[in-house]
Parts: structure tokens; sequence; C-alpha cells
């Protein structure tokens, strides 16, 4: 199963954001079949309690630590050698586009 998605508001979460995170994660597992979870940065204040009370919907998860990990983020690149110019290291993807008059 892939990881988990969650589908978060800003951090101090208004009715709309809560309902865009709702709506966005199940839009996300029916449209694509991701794995989805709506999610909230915060508190809930009392207009959106009583929105989701009153349709008989639960709160989405609160997320108290919603920053990303290195291993979410990183992307590995090439690095130049200490013997190979600067200007090869300007498109790692293509280290030898460079024609020999260049060098």
């Amino acid at each position: 199963m892939p990881d988990q998605i969650y589908v978060i508001g800003h951090i101090n979460p208004d009715t709309d954001s809560i309902a865009s995170a709702m709506g966005y994660a199940w839009l996300l597992r029916e449209r694509d079949g991701a794995n989805t979870v709506a999610a909230r940065a915060g508190a809930l204040n009392a207009q959106t309690s009583w929105v989701l009370k009153t349709l008989g919907l639960e709160a989405p998860l609160l997320l108290t630590d919603a920053s990303p990990r290195f291993d979410s983020v990183m992307q590995r690149l090439d690095s130049l050698g200490p013997r190979r110019p600067a200007r090869h290291g300007m498109d790692a993807r293509q280290p030898h586009r460079w024609s020999r008059s260049h060098r």
C-alpha cells in the first residue's frame, strides 16, 4: 500500500479550510485511488464544530506536526568530483553536454 497522504489546510483552520481538506481528500481517493486522509493543523473553531455536528461528520484528524521528513523531500543529484570543471555542474543530469571546444 502506498504511503498515506494527509490533506490539510492552514494552521488556524476555519470552516472553508476544513471542508476543503475533507473534499480534496475524498476527490483524490475516488478519482485517483490515493491513500488520503483529511487532517487539520489546529483546533476547530465554534462555527466549524457546529457545521460538522449538524452534518453528522467527524472532525478531521489533528496533526500536531506536519513538517516534512528529510527522506520524503530529498532528491539525489550527481555531484562533481574535485577535478571536474564547475561548468559541468550547470546540468547534473547531462554532464557530458559540453563539447571539447568549451574545455
